[in-house]
């Protein structure tokens, strides 16, 4: 067999094997648009012409002029194909210029019209040459017969304004992908218009010897672009379509091993030359080196295609050891779930990324923590979808239409569940990428691994953070028991002497007067002060009261007020209280209730100093989404209490301490009046949030569940 002919025979059929490729591609396309349909007979033009050629020399070289007929056949129908690809050329421009301009589900008929006029060059062409070829008998396949002037002229011109659409679009697409997807291919068309020129134009097709393989090369040159397209498609899933590495792996090497056995067979036939050599034995060997040979040279090929073709996967595998080494260390939530989205942020080029960790009871799905800007209409409906396809693979469950349509509904690409032990734990939420192409297999294979190491880091995030908190928690009780047991035998010990004290000054300032009576009267109002502080003192020693009641907690208040109205209006203060109709009473402790009002109401007046307000309101409602995540509050109804002042504020420095016990900013004072106050709240199971700035003085809001966890709890019962 003639080296040419087996040139011919390999080129056609890797043109066969990327031709059928893209064209059954082509027809996954669904909905189909305008452009889809342009690619579609593109691919069905390649496919006719090197599927035509390689099936007739196939039967050319099996069967010889037996098949004469059929060959014929053949050789019509792979000229019908390279006939189409001109206006095919110009079809594909045109509808990619107009899906640019967001034209893309239905041309217009003018656009229609002048489509139609591109395939009149196809009709004439194919019935001016069909009977030609019919009637001549001495043609061979894979030569360029109708390749003449005038279609040659025809092709260089959709060449030419393929190219001249080719750098309009490039302008006007919006990704950086597909402007080096058409840049590319217009160099390659350039290129090829340029050997049409040389070769056909200018007969250099005719030249001996090597002119018969300029004229193969100019058959082939269609693969040259095929191929660049189906590198677009591979690696930036260009024409948003997805192929497997196998299929890229099968070609090349069915490539390679066919070229590498025609060699084999050649070389049997120039053994044949010397009589004393066995070529058979020798074919025998190198076919059986060829076969303990193809497993290091399968390894050495793929790991070499992989570096080429194929560099998002061990960039996304590095990507995933570096992640997961960077977040094993990691045992703060919020920081770990910042890392992470930063890392698949600025990896996968998405423009949003978000990651929830919530918990699901039935149908009820409470965050527990979110880190992410992208909000959820349908955030339930998306978790039931993912749920019920929990054990698709990633393809088919982003394909499935109960999760397409909650992707849809809520705006996203692509949402990849994170499970810890069969549970669904959280989610990675991701929009669309900056390049506008879906998710690659890849990209899906690493989220989909990630997603299962997220939950395990998650988890031991989890548990690390409850264990500090147990701590703190074990610290801050010790803390109160000592200061407790301090302030219990400081109140024993002073208290006694100390009504003593006053009660002797008390008889010395009755016999006493003038000066001497009111310097008396200055040390009874300062015994006064210290039996308050001692008061204090026991009351955030003594354990709190057990029983529960129904506390009105409007009259709390109004009681609380009326106690430091006189102190209030001395300092020319404004009390602000308008009790609301219809807040129901809380099952709460009554003294926790009064000390909390009285404490924080008595705190706002001395922070005013003079000529301010103090605002108090109370209402029902919940508590708002991002304080009840934080500290983990049930979404139940809650009694809110305001108290907000108009005085200098609390610096941001010292806002975290203002619930230490004996921390005080005031120059009079214990320091105990908040921290009771956050003791009670805690007990209550409320939440207590503060808000202050040096212009609008402070905000004290308390969050009281209106049923304590016990009665919460009977009352589901």
């Amino acid at each position: 067999m003639p080296f040419y002919d087996i040139v011919t025979l390999i080129g056609f059929g890797f043109g066969v094997a990327l031709s059928i490729t893209l064209f059954s591609l082509s027809l996954q396309r669904t909905p189909r648009r305008a452009i889809d349909r342009a690619f579609g007979i593109l691919f069905l033009s390649f496919t006719l012409w090197f599927g035509g050629h390689f099936l007739s020399l196939l039967l050319d070289l099996l069967f010889g002029s037996v098949v004469q007929l059929e060959v014929k056949a053949l050789v019509i129908l792979a000229y019908v194909g390279l006939a189409m690809t001109p206006s095919s050329l110009l079809h594909i421009q045109l509808a990619s210029l107009q899906s640019a301009r967001g034209h893309d589900r239905q041309l217009g008929l003018k656009h229609i019209f002048i489509i139609l006029l591109f395939y009149c060059p196809f009709i004439i062409f194919v019935a001016r040459n069909a009977t030609a070829l019919l009637h001549d008998n001495s043609f061979d396949p894979g030569r360029s017969e109708i390749v003449d002037i005038p279609f040659a002229l025809w092709m260089i011109f959709a060449i030419t304004m393929s190219v001249t659409f080719s750098e309009k679009l490039i302008e006007t697409v919006r990704y950086e992908a597909d402007r080096r997807f058409y840049r590319d291919i217009s160099y390659v068309l350039a290129a090829i218009g340029l050997g049409i020129i040389v070769v056909y134009v200018f007969s250099f097709y005719r030249l001996p010897y090597v002119g018969q393989y300029l004229d193969l090369f100019m058959l082939l040159s269609p693969a040259v672009p095929m191929a660049v397209f189906l590198y677009y498609v591979y690696r930036y899933n260009f024409y948003r379509l997805v192929i497997k590495p196998s299929l890229v792996y099968s070609l090349i090497y069915g490539s390679v091993m066919a070229i590498y056995l025609v060699g084999i067979r050649r070389f049997g036939e120039y053994l044949a030359q010397f009589p004393d050599v066995n070529e058979e034995l020798v074919e025998g060997l190198l076919l059986i080196a060829l076969v303990f040979a193809f497993q290091p040279f399968r390894s050495l090929l793929q790991n070499r295609l992989d570096k080429i073709f194929f560099k998002d996967r061990y960039y996304y595998q590095q990507f995933l050891r570096e992640l997961s080494d960077s977040i094993s260390g990691i045992v703060d939530m919020e920081q770990l779930l910042k890392t992470i989205r930063h890392s698949l942020e600025s990896t996968l080029k998405v423009t949003k990324c978000t990651i929830i960790i919530f918990q699901k009871d039935n149908d009820h799905v409470a965050v527990i923590k979110k880190c992410g800007d992208a909000e959820f209409p349908y955030f339930t409906l998306l978790i039931n979808a993912l749920q019920d396809t929990q054990h698709f693979h990633p393809r088919r469950q982003l394909n499935d239409h109960r999760v397409f349509t909650a992707l849809k509904n809520n705006d996203l690409a692509l949402a990849m569940p994170v499970y810890f032990e069969q549970d669904i734990r959280g989610l990675i939420a991701l929009s669309e990428k900056a390049s506008g192409n879906p998710f690659s297999d890849e990209e899906l294979a690493v989220l989909h691994t990630f997603a299962n190491q997220i939950g395990l880091a998650i988890e031991n995030a989890r548990l690390v953070q409850e264990r500090l908190e147990l701590i703190e928690r074990i610290h801050q009780a010790e803390k109160s028991n000592s200061l407790g047991q301090l302030a219990t035998t400081m109140s024993h010990e002073i208290k006694n002497p100390l009504t003593s004290i006053k009660t002797i000054v008390q008889v010395l300032h009755e016999k006493a007067d003038g000066e001497e009576k009111n310097d008396l009267g200055l040390v009874i109002n300062e015994i006064n002060r210290l039996h308050g502080i001692l008061e204090k003192l026991l009351s955030f020693a003594r354990p709190a009261e057990s029983s529960t009641e129904r506390v009105d907690a409007s009259v709390i208040i109004e009681d609380a007020a009326a106690l430091l109205r006189h102190q209030a209006q001395q300092n020319n203060i404004t009390l602000d209280f308008r009790p609301p109709d219809g807040i129901p009473a809380i099952i709460a402790k009554r003294q926790s209730i009064r000390e909390i009002v009285f404490n924080l109401m008595l705190n706002a007046i001395q922070a005013v100093g003079s000529n301010g307000v103090v605002h108090m309101s109370l209402s029902v409602g919940n508590v708002p989404v991002s304080i009840a995540r934080h500290h983990k509050v049930k979404d139940i109804p809650h009694l809110i209490f305001v108290c907000r002042d108009d005085g200098p504020g609390i610096a941001k420095e010292i806002r975290a301490m203002i619930f230490e016990p004996f921390y005080t900013s005031k120059t009079v004072g214990t320091g105990l009046g908040l921290a009771i106050v956050k003791r009670n709240v805690d007990e209550l199971g409320g939440v207590i949030d503060v808000e202050s700035n040096t212009t609008s003085g402070t905000t004290f809001t308390i969050y009281l569940p209106l049923m304590s966890k016990k009665h919460h709890d009977e009352s589901k019962e």
